[in-house]
């Protein structure tokens, strides 16, 4: 069953590429471009006795920038879902317009998933699974995101264990995709600033696959989503 699912994922993925990479590369760029200006948000020593380094300015723009590039893939799901992909504005729309619950809901879920992982590992991704749902009942439905949480918690409980399996096939999988593809790309182009661009691009569609996977399912879950 979970390899069926898995197929399915890939399948919906793939099929609606072309769409999804429409509302993820402006956000790539933009990612890309913010660390141009104020500097990497995160910087890996290089050696063991380097130091890990962050640019508060880089690393808040680019949180507040993510709600609104999740919303709009999440809008772009549910047009490609119902056969009428919509154009970047188009789908930017709804998120715009729930950002600051979009941007709540979002905190209270890295609040959740960083008390998971206080525990420990597993209930972090448990966590994360349970209230996966919570923007999508934002940006398709406009719930507050107090009234998301609760309703994604209860959604989710029938499907939780698959769900959260699926979720960990899902990463792997982007995980090895895209290190092959960063490694690939920064060999063969010696420009930091192409490289990086170059990465981004690829790689910010490859994730839209976890979208996707928590798409199906909610699905799955019998809710409606506009058309």
């Amino acid at each position: 069953m979970i390899g069926q699912r898995f197929r399915e994922i890939l399948y919906f993925w793939w099929r609606h590429l072309g769409p999804l990479f429409l509302v993820t590369a402006p956000f790539a760029l933009a990612t890309e471009i913010l660390q141009w200006v104020f500097g990497p948000a995160i910087s890996l020593p290089e050696t063991p006795e380097g130091t890990f380094t962050l640019t508060t300015s880089s690393l808040v723009l680019i949180m507040l920038l993510r709600p609104l590039a999740e919303g709009t893939i999440i809008s772009q799901l549910a047009s490609s879902g119902a056969g009428k992909p919509g154009g970047l504005l188009a789908c930017m729309a709804p998120s715009l317009l729930m950002y600051p619950a979009l941007l709540a809901t979002y905190a209270l879920i890295a609040m959740g998933v960083a008390l998971g992982w206080l525990a420990f590992f597993f209930p972090a991704l448990w966590v994360y699974a349970r209230l996966s749902f919570a923007p999508y009942l934002v940006v398709l439905h406009r719930r507050h995101p107090i009234q998301a949480l609760r309703q994604s918690f209860a959604m989710t409980e029938a499907q939780q264990w698959p769900l959260l399996l699926i979720i960990v096939l899902v990463f792997l999988t982007y995980l090895m995709t895209s290190s092959i593809i960063a490694n690939t790309i920064a060999t063969l182009v010696t420009h930091d600033v192409a490289a990086a661009l170059l990465i981004a691009l690829p790689i910010s569609v490859m994730a839209v696959i976890n979208n996707v996977a928590i798409f199906r399912y909610w699905e799955l879950a019998g809710t409606e989503t506009p058309s």
